[in-house]
């Protein structure tokens, strides 16, 4: 039974090597070699302050993906630590698209590295299952005693803590944090060029959008001669993509009283809410069919993709009159100047009201140790450097020297980029940037000189912030236990399809009101008051820690 065993393990760890994609992997050298050339495991000693980290090099294996086909040993940011710490990693690569069944194979061969790294390696269900398995470590006492960067950012801000703390009480995974993401992730653009030209303002009631929708469908307001070139309003949807959460239609729900989100999932008072069981959900569709129905609404919005969604708004004829979006620069690009951002229309409730999303902690799961590991005390002061506030800036905006540069008065700027050079490829040329670990934080923020997309970012978060809903009315990210993790995923798999499915055929072909009891009465059959009552006692142990 052992040899079948030691050849599984071997199998696995194969294939999860196979699954590594494209990206080169470097020579690696084991942490036994490493301790020969050294100090042994048990002879390690851990310098609690100050660089290098141990003072005889050591070596661990870290599992990474990548968006960039990049092995992290390549780069500059890397390579820097590995001198600074004396902590060498070998890195096991793998592309984002192999990632999912790679990282399956090395839990279950028990084939583990010795930490994972970067946004998302991990998720909330990756970290509970695993954790419970203990092939996870809890963090919390390592990071009182040997993560003091780490340690000031969740002292400074609860919340964080909050939120990357499981229900048992411990951490087994550290964030990404970056305040530079806002709490305003869709946005409504119109176009004020054609407003200007029709004679007509900004709308800010259902009936006056509704007005000016037709109005651009009918009133050749880009000037071509072709009347029916022009699509009044787009937006894109699509159940498998998060950035519903930027160009969904969410938001405009709140036209009824009540916001939506893509999981469907608010809060008001403290009551979790599941949308489609609600009025305010049921109006709203009707609308946008009778939005769709009337030619108002791009035809497209529940087929369209990413790229084809960008190039009708970016579209040199100029043919879009409403969209949604994270900014002018990122999508409609050289078209950004035609548009403004719009306002929440007045409700029925006489407001007016916008999506807040809590994204400052961008990934829960962006590092953790495995039992693997010896001397996980080396791996937590290691991931700590990356929380320093100048390497986090860095990881995040670029290495100073490349696309960033100090000021005289101690903040920092962005360079001018090398000819047809542009910042994410200078970025993710010398760091991890999207891919890695990091805490960016308003007070290093501060300190530095906003680009214009990060300008705007701000602006627009300004703009949208009287209309935005307190955060104790949305959904938190929080945590489920390990019993109700599989409780929600039975139940979410067949709920969600089904809403998928009506929220789609009821804005094309319509039906909300004759179908709407039979809806409910289905969604009753699928034991949705047990699906609201898990997120409800998620909710509840969220805002009733300490």
């Amino acid at each position: 039974m052992k040899r079948k065993k030691t050849a599984g393990i071997i199998l696995a760890a194969a294939a999860a090597a196979m699954l590594g994609g494209c990206i080169p992997q470097a020579d690696s050298q084991t942490a036994a070699e490493t301790a020969q050339e050294g100090e042994t495991a048990a002879e390690v000693t851990v310098n609690k302050e100050g660089l290098p980290i141990v003072d005889t090099p050591i070596t661990y294996e870290i599992a990474a993906s990548t968006q960039k086909n990049k092995n992290f040993k390549e780069l500059e940011y890397f390579q820097k630590l590995e001198e600074e710490t004396n902590v060498i990693i070998n890195w096991n690569m793998s592309s984002d698209e192999g990632w999912n069944e790679k990282k399956s194979l090395l839990f279950a061969g028990n084939t583990l590295p010795d930490a994972f790294y970067g946004q998302f390696i991990l998720t909330d269900v990756d970290i509970i299952k695993y954790a419970s398995q203990g092939m996870l470590i809890p963090l919390n006492d390592l990071i009182d005693e040997y993560a003091p960067n780490l340690k000031a950012v969740l002292d400074a801000n609860p919340r964080y803590k909050k939120l990357i703390t499981a229900p048992d009480g411990n951490i087994y995974s550290l964030p990404t944090i970056n305040d530079l993401q806002p709490y305003t992730h869709d946005k409504m653009f119109i176009n004020k060029t054609w407003l200007d030209k029709l004679g007509l303002e900004v709308p800010e009631t259902k009936e006056e959008f509704e007005a000016v929708l037709k109005a651009f469908r009918e009133q050749d307001p880009n000037g071509n001669g072709d009347p029916t070139d022009e699509i009044p309003f787009t937006f894109r949807m699509s159940s498998n993509d998060l950035y519903n959460r930027q160009q969904g239609v969410q938001s405009l729900f709140g036209t009824f009283g009540q916001l939506d989100d893509i999981y469907h999932f608010v809060a008001d008072d403290g009551q979790v809410i599941f949308t489609p069981t609600t009025e305010p959900y049921k109006e709203a569709i009707a609308w946008f069919h009778s939005l769709y129905a009337d030619g108002l609404i791009d035809k497209e919005v529940f087929t369209h993709d990413a790229n084809m969604y960008y190039s009708k708004i970016q579209d040199p004829g100029k043919i879009v009159g409403v969209f949604m979006g994270w900014s002018r620069n990122a999508t409609a690009a050289a078209n950004k100047d035609d548009y403004v951002p719009m306002a929440p229309l007045v409700n029925t409730n006489g407001e007016r009201i916008w999506r807040t999303v809590d994204a400052k902690v961008y990934s829960k799961g962006s590092f953790a140790i495995t039992s693997q590991a010896e001397h996980p005390e080396v791996l937590v002061r290691w991931i700590d450097q990356s929380y320093d506030p100048e390497k986090s800036l860095e990881i995040s905006q670029g290495l100073i020297g490349h696309s960033l540069e100090k000021t005289e008065d101690g903040g920092y700027r962005y360079m001018e980029l090398p000819e047809g050079m542009t910042l994410d490829t200078v970025i993710h040329d010398f760091g991890p940037g999207n891919d890695g670990t990091f805490a960016v934080t308003q007070p290093i923020i501060d300190k530095l000189e906003l680009n214009a997309n990060l300008q705007e970012r701000k602006e627009l978060d300004e703009f949208y912030a009287p209309y935005n809903v307190p955060l104790e009315d949305t959904m938190p990210e929080c945590f489920f236990t390990e019993d109700e993790i599989e409780e929600v995923n039975i139940l979410r798999t067949d709920i969600e399809s089904y809403v998928t499915q009506k929220y789609a055929s009821w804005i094309v072909e319509g039906g909300v009101e004759e179908e709407w009891d039979a809806f409910q009465k289905q969604l009753q059959d699928m034991n949705v008051d047990e699906y609201i009552k898990l997120y409800q006692d998620a909710y509840d142990r969220y805002y009733s820690e300490n």
